[in-house]
């Protein structure tokens, strides 16, 4: 079998895949920026509000006497204006974070127990390059107390200005 081509096949065009038109990729284009937009909308508008714990902290700011415990040979107490906090709970503390003015920070290494008291000297608080706090020069304005409490959540007290308990030194 001879099979003769003629012109009107030679000259049948290939099909073109689908391409889309400028309307149709701008509107793509819409949908697929604004689609993640509207997923965070949406998550932001139906997920209940939830708020860290409050702790429940009792804090004292005044003078202390402060042993310093490097002295071997002869005690060396000092008077120091510090932070004091004690655990009113029945649950320890973990992870205690400190924080003054926003600025000055102190992390304390153990466990608070139920019952248990923490003396902070204010010169103890510094920056995170190393800038002390110098209580003689700045006020303290704010006290913001973390911790992490029995339940696993980090609890949080935000102390200002007259909630701040100032301890006045005895005379």
């Amino acid at each position: 079998m001879n099979t003769v081509q003629t012109n009107s096949d030679l000259e049948k065009t290939p099909e073109l895949p689908n391409t889309l038109t400028r309307t149709q990729l701008t509107v793509g284009l819409i949908v697929l920026t604004l689609a993640p937009f509207a997923l965070v909308v949406f998550m932001y508008k139906t997920m209940p509000d939830v708020r860290d714990p409050v702790l429940e902290v009792d804090v004292l700011v005044g003078p202390r006497a402060i042993e310093n415990k490097q002295s071997r040979d002869t005690p060396d107490t000092r008077v120091l204006p510090c932070v004091t906090l004690t655990n009113p709970t029945e649950e320890p503390w973990n992870y205690l974070n400190l924080s003054i003015n926003h600025q000055f920070h102190y992390t304390h290494p153990d466990t608070v127990p139920p019952g248990g008291e923490v003396v902070v000297p204010l010169a103890a608080f510094h920056t995170k390059g190393t800038a002390y706090f110098p209580p003689e020069s700045q006020e303290l304005k704010e006290l913001t107390i973390y911790a992490q409490i029995a339940s696993g959540a980090r609890a949080i007290k935000e102390l200002e200005g007259s909630e701040l308990a100032f301890e006045e030194p005895k005379n």
